[in-house]
């Protein structure tokens, strides 16, 4: 009962508030209405095929999934250029007598993001994540799956960025 009386107050407030706030947590203006996504470019030492579509996916797939806003082809409100500039593999730490112990996975992108009705939230900020593994490990048994660990972190932290507004 009490939430009948709650429901128009909790959307007449949202309304009333500077800010647009859904109920899935992101923070968009509503004259915000499309975003692109050009592909990630790969310019890492050490490339992996896939991780550039993979991770141009995953990120509209996430502003797709998690706002209302429409993917556009070019010249969205929201525009995403990124590039994958690190994908590495390297001792993470060493034990005595037995040299690697375990070995540190890092994907590093840099992103710039571009708003054309908001300039002033405009920015370029790398985002980097990485995984430790079991140096006895075969890198190419742990790849697929750290890979996709990694970018889906990558993702939500640019994510966060954009549409939360922490």
């Amino acid at each position: 009962m009490i939430w009948n009386k709650l429901t128009p107050l909790c959307f007449l407030l949202a309304s009333c508030c500077g800010k647009f706030y859904n109920f899935k947590g992101a923070n968009i203006p509503p004259n915000i209405k499309n975003f692109s996504v050009e592909i990630f470019k790969n310019e890492a030492e050490v490339v992996n095929p896939e991780l550039a579509n993979a991770m141009t996916e995953k990120l509209k797939t996430k502003f797709q999934q998690q706002t209302s806003l429409g993917l556009v082809q070019n010249n969205g409100d929201y525009s995403f250029t990124s590039i994958i500039s690190e994908y590495r593999v390297e001792p993470a730490s060493l034990s005595p007598g037995q040299g690697t112990a375990q070995n540190k996975f890092s994907i590093s992108v840099q992103v710039d993001f571009k708003c054309a009705k908001y300039p002033e939230k405009d920015f370029s900020k790398s985002y980097a994540n990485f995984r430790n593994f079991d140096a006895s490990e075969q890198f190419s048994a742990v790849e697929k799956n750290f890979a996709e660990e990694i970018a889906d972190n990558i993702i939500q932290q640019i994510f966060a960025d954009v549409a939360l507004d922490w």
